[in-house]
């Protein structure tokens, strides 16, 4: 089990870091507000327009997520942490374009080779995890298959078992048809539930946050229910889990309802 974790470690180029940016720093602000501004909104920090870490004006596609941005700002107490505000991370990651939407792309389609339900415990070294997998993530994988009209390949061997180019190839198309906003997004949550499979059916498949989390963390959980966990570091993890991947699920949904209410109101106009 602690193989097939390295394995997949190793193989990535993503890492769960949401963005680089400057070191935390005072906080300077007392008042927040949310104004319209062109195509979305803009956060004021005391009636200063907030700018993103590579000093571009953060024009917030919805008002909702703006509200999420300036939720984040307001939180922050004496410092400004950067990794407690990951829906602002995101938005500035939207807005910078630090890499290539094609490059995100391919990095994500990285986890199909060592996606985490992807590679199941051998029932002959644990039958009690082995079912409890094939009983959470097959319908994941089951759906995914469907969805994609593909075949995934599952192994209990901790060598690389690469997918079918076709698989590839139909990912990619779907992934490349994403508004810009979602790109980050989806990114992050590949990177941190470790699983582009998970992502997929939280984003696409009507998976909630918690049942991604859940499925992401079930190896973890597992050995954590057998020799109990090291104090508060799981519940770090988890919290830190979650706040990304809500925030990943968050952007994705805004954008889509953005793009929805824009087609009805063309076909009714």
């Amino acid at each position: 089990m602690l193989a097939r974790s390295l394995l997949r470690l190793r193989s990535t180029s993503l890492t769960r870091s949401l963005a680089t940016f400057k070191q935390d720093r005072k906080r300077f602000y007392k008042d927040l507000s949310v104004a319209p501004a062109g195509d979305g909104f803009q956060v004021q920090l005391d009636h200063y327009n907030l700018v993103t870490s590579f000093k571009n004006k953060l024009i917030i596609p919805t008002e909702r997520l703006a509200n999420a941005v300036a939720l984040e700002w307001d939180s922050q107490k004496e410092n400004i942490i950067f990794e407690t505000m990951p829906v602002t991370t995101l938005c500035f990651k939207a807005t910078d374009r630090p890499i290539p939407d094609k490059e995100q792309v391919e990095h994500m389609l990285e986890f199909l080779t060592t996606d985490t339900v992807c590679y199941r415990a051998p029932p002959e070294e644990s039958e009690q995890l082995y079912a409890l997998e094939k009983s959470r993530w097959d319908p994941i994988t089951d759906w995914f298959s469907t969805n994609f009209h593909v075949h995934l390949a599952l192994t209990t061997d901790i060598t690389l078992t690469p997918q079918s180019q076709q698989t590839i190839d139909r990912v990619r198309k779907h992934l490349a048809s994403l508004h810009p906003w979602e790109v980050p997004a989806y990114q992050h949550a590949t990177a941190s539930l470790q699983s582009l499979v998970i992502t997929t059916a939280l984003m696409d498949g009507g998976l909630d946050t918690e049942e991604a989390i859940a499925a992401s963390m079930l190896e973890t959980d597992y050995q954590i229910d057998r020799w109990g966990e090291v104090e508060w570091q799981h519940t770090i993890d988890r919290a830190r889990l979650s706040a990304d991947v809500a925030a990943a699920s968050l952007v994705v949904r805004e954008i889509r309802n953005m793009e929805q209410d824009k087609k009805a109101a063309f076909n009714t106009a």
